[in-house]
């Protein structure tokens, strides 16, 4: 029962993974026809759109470049209207896709011809010109926005086209008038000349632009509509209110004005909601109106929906196939596993002697067996491998702890640490960033003076805690000889340089100071300077001991007056890290030692709390060692 029960739960398993990668597959390749359908709909929209802009531009390019080119000649003949007009009788010929082109003039321009003169040429038919004065308190054009607005240019600047507008002066229809001013000889502005386009052009460039689309993509002008009366395709231009200006058909665009949602952002394509349509829109150079290309859903998913049936169609036996032979041959190949089963729960249990069935075909399930048998033996060797490390690691840590509490024991800790002097108080302290660590420091009284150092280890751990203790244990043997601070310090580098072949170095700061008179001779090795109050102690810039033993150090010298702190500090203090990486910085340690006043233990504790909370929970980075003290007054 137990062998059926998992094949029968595996065999499931597997044709369940296969029968949904199969329809996501179906579905991957179905709408991916979709999205190929959408985008050639689309391309088909673009195409056509930029067609027609490509013609509009052309045709209010036109239009400027008439203006423009010919503006020269209708300022040469400005002495006379009959000279006028036949400029604009030149440029209509010249120019036949013109609806009209004119100009009109200031108040009184002409002697004699009236307030108002306004000349213009159109053509009467298809071959003659005609020329005529349209001003008139009727037809006051001064007050025109298209003449106020030409007027307003100034010779360099770009034309104004207008908006749409009915007019019925000469011939009745809806026109644009692209305008700039003209001047006179002077360079006085005199008036302004344009030209008119008719919107029986842009039903042209319509009417030429569906002809191509239906000799591309359908038989004939009746596949526009539909048998339901749905219009197929369409070709609107809508002004900047949404109104339709001209179109291939009268398809109502009030669709345009709803809630629309955009399809594929790359194509800029809108499926209108609660109406089957497909747009594309683009803005018509600088009119404020905007093309329109409608498509049908049914069009744009012709060919999607034939190819997704077919494709279905085709997965769907495809599947039925892969599951009859799929569901056969995974209860074959599952048998074995039932064999193996209940010795791998024996192996789960702990029992790594278990016995393993044997198989006397060589396949995978073969070979799974044969990865228990090594995971037996692996696990066995692991166990021993962790009771001896574990063995290890507490003997190590053991010794850690030795090394720690010999290191701990190597520094003077005990405070104060001379009861006996009432005239000397000082306070230091050493937290190392692991169990042991680099840095040091020491402190002794001979011949009523403090000898005292402090110095940072290169390093971390145990490497550096040796040459910690030697840096220490030098000190104590030299200074005990000698009360130069410089002769100490050349002395401990030459040492300390015998045999570094790791190249560690020290830094170091030792000084001498006179309990009675406050003389303080010092020689620093590459040290951070430390401060005298609030005041950093001036230090030569000399290396750290270990690196030169040829180095010859320099000595220096300074009062410290009675009741002043000498703080001394590592690196650990002012590169103590946050969470953010961010370093304690010689800003906090000055902002510290600005405004405090108190006995140097307080200083140290102090400022030992300061950093405790700049760091907050962050791990110990580095050894942090303080050292202040100050002679009594």
């Amino acid at each position: 029962m137990k062998k059926r029960k998992l094949s029968r739960r595996i065999t499931w398993r597997v044709i369940g993974i296969m029968s949904f990668f199969n329809v996501l597959i179906v579905g991957v390749i179905v709408a991916f026809v979709f999205v190929l359908s959408l985008g050639n709909g689309s391309m088909r929209g673009q195409y056509v759109t930029d067609g027609i802009a490509d013609n509009v531009e052309t045709m209010l390019q036109l239009a400027k470049t008439v203006t423009f080119n010919n503006r020269s000649d209708v300022e040469a003949n400005m002495d006379s209207p009959e000279h006028v007009f036949d400029a604009l009788e030149r440029i209509m010929k010249i120019n036949k896709r013109l609806a009209g082109c004119f100009v009109a003039f200031e108040p009184d321009y002409f002697k004699g011809q009236g307030r108002w003169f306004e000349a213009y040429a159109y053509y009467a038919d298809s071959t003659h010109v005609d020329c005529r004065q349209i001003g008139s308190p009727q037809h006051d054009y001064f007050n025109g926005a298209w003449y106020q607005r030409g007027l307003s240019l100034e010779r360099d600047d770009d034309g104004y086209l207008t908006d749409l507008y009915y007019d019925d002066t000469v011939n009745s229809g809806m026109f644009c008038s692209y305008v700039i001013p003209v001047f006179d000889c002077q360079g006085r502005k005199v008036g302004v000349y344009g030209v008119d386009l008719s919107l029986d052009l842009l039903d042209v460039i319509i009417d030429e632009a569906m002809r191509n689309v239906r000799k591309e993509f359908m038989v004939d002008a009746q596949e526009d509509i539909g048998e339901d009366g749905e219009i197929y395709f369409s070709i609107q231009i809508i002004d900047s209110k949404g109104n339709r200006i001209t179109g291939s058909d009268s398809l109502d665009i009030s669709m345009l004005k709803g809630e629309q949602e955009v399809v594929d952002r790359e194509l800029d394509m809108k499926d209108l909601k609660h109406t089957p349509y497909y747009i594309n829109a683009k803005q018509l150079g600088a009119t404020g109106w905007t093309l329109v290309v409608f498509q049908h859903r049914d069009l744009v998913f012709a060919w999607g929906w034939v190819l997704a049936v077919i494709i279905v169609f085709c997965m769907g036996i495809g599947c039925l196939v892969i599951f009859f032979f799929t569901t056969r041959s995974i209860r074959r190949a599952t048998k074995p596993l039932g064999f193996l089963s209940e010795s791998a729960q024996e192996v789960a249990k702990g029992n790594f002697d278990a016995p393993l069935p044997t198989f006397k075909h060589n396949d995978e399930v073969a070979q799974l067996r044969d990865s228990f048998g090594t995971m037996q033996q692996s696990l066995k060797e692991y166990l021993e491998e962790q009771k001896a490390l574990s063995a290890t690691k507490a003997a190590m840590m053991s010794e850690l702890n030795v090394a720690h509490t010999i290191q701990m024991s190597m520094i003077p800790k005990t405070f104060p640490a001379f009861p006996d002097r009432k005239d000397l108080d000082l306070y230091a302290s050493l937290t190392p960033a692991k169990a042991v660590g680099g840095d040091l420091y020491d402190f002794f009284i001979r011949d009523d003076s403090l000898y005292f150092c402090i110095g940072d280890v290169s390093g971390k751990g145990v490497p550096a805690s040796l040459v910690m203790a030697v840096s220490r244990t030098l000190f104590r043997n030299i200074a005990a000889h000698t009360d130069k601070p410089s002769h100490i310090v050349e002395t401990m580098n030459v040492n300390i340089c015998d045999g570094n072949e790791q190249c560690m170095f020290v830094t170091l700061f030792v000084g001498v100071l006179d309990l009675q008179t406050g003389r303080l001779r010092y020689c620093n090795a590459g040290h951070d300077a430390p401060y005298v109050q609030a005041e950093h102690l001036p230090c030569d810039p000399n290396l750290p001991v270990g690196l030169n033993p040829d180095m010859k150090y320099s000595e220096q010298e300074a009062m410290i007056a009675p009741g002043k702190i000498l703080f001394l500090y590592t690196d650990g203090l002012t590169e103590a890290e946050n969470s953010s990486r961010d370093l304690f910085g010689m800003e906090r340690v000055d902002e510290v030692i600005a405004t405090f006043e108190g006995s140097p233990q307080e200083l140290i504790e102090t400022m030992t709390a300061a950093v405790h909370q700049f760091v907050g929970d962050t791990e110990q980075s580095d050894d942090l060692t303080m050292l202040a003290f100050r002679i009594r007054k």
